[in-house]
């Protein structure tokens, strides 16, 4: 079953003026996050086959935050099933109260429109499991995820998923705490993945699956089979399938079977 599905790569970053001839030669399912709400809007009318663009406003940039339109966010999420990347960033020259008053709004509009939603937390796991925890949503995953054993519980207890690169991978014990249940894979391309092998692009996720396999005792099959059949419940939850491209959701129809 698995030799029909493609990697399945949660977050990483793709140059808008990237073509989709170019990211389907990749020969994976990419989840293209944005760092702006106008880099977002110059791609939301693109038709790409397997890449799934994310409306995103990044905490580390001054700029995407000051720019933050809470009904200029609302518009766009229309158009997307993918929001990324939001969140906090605790070594952002942003004040992180003007991050938080940020993301919770992002947040209360995803209570009302549910999204997958890749979420930054460098730096300020605590603060952002605490509003996560006051506006709750649907979709979350906690993507570079660091937190501590008793954060990565709360965040558990939210319903929350993890994307894992390969830069997860150095700090292997802290993962062992994720059921696979609850586990995506990414690339973060072109910085969670500096560590892996060539080719480093979105997509090259084998690294990650090999790696994963270890910890968990199992193979890299499985992981790619466990990593689709979570990405197909998280898909149920938040109630976006008809808004991925076709194949996407033919190959969703797949990892069902």
């Amino acid at each position: 079953m698995t030799r029909s599905l493609p990697p399945l790569d949660l977050h990483a970053h793709v140059s808008s003026m990237t073509s989709a001839a170019d990211l389907e030669r990749l020969g994976a399912v990419v989840f293209a996050a944005t760092r702006t709400l106008d880099e977002y809007k110059s791609v939301k009318d693109r038709n790409d086959q397997v890449t799934i663009w994310g409306v995103g406003c990044h905490p580390g940039i001054a700029e995407a935050q000051s720019a933050y339109d809470p009904s200029k966010f609302a518009e766009l999420i229309s158009s997307s099933a993918y929001v990324s990347e939001v969140g906090l960033d605790g070594r952002s020259r942003v004040p992180m109260a003007d991050q938080d008053r940020v993301f919770r709004s992002i947040l209360t509009h995803l209570q009302e429109t549910p999204r997958i939603l890749s979420v930054h937390s460098s730096g300020a796991t605590g603060r952002t499991l605490e509003a996560l925890e006051d506006i709750r949503v649907k979709g979350a995953v906690l993507h570079w995820w660091r937190g501590t054993g008793a954060q990565t519980k709360r965040a558990l207890d939210l319903g929350c998923r993890f994307s894992v690169n390969a830069a997860n991978m150095q700090h292997a014990d802290d993962l062992a705490m994720i059921p696979l249940d609850r586990l995506l894979v990414e690339t973060d391309h072109p910085s969670g993945d500096r560590s892996s092998s060539s080719p480093r692009q979105p997509g090259a996720i084998a690294d990650v699956e090999t790696a994963l396999a270890r910890v968990y005792g199992t193979t890299a099959e499985k992981i790619r089979q466990q990593a689709w059949a979570n990405f197909a419940h998280l898909v149920d939850e938040v109630g976006v399938l008809s808004m991925l491209p076709n194949p996407v959701q033919r190959m969703l129809a797949v990892a069902k079977l």
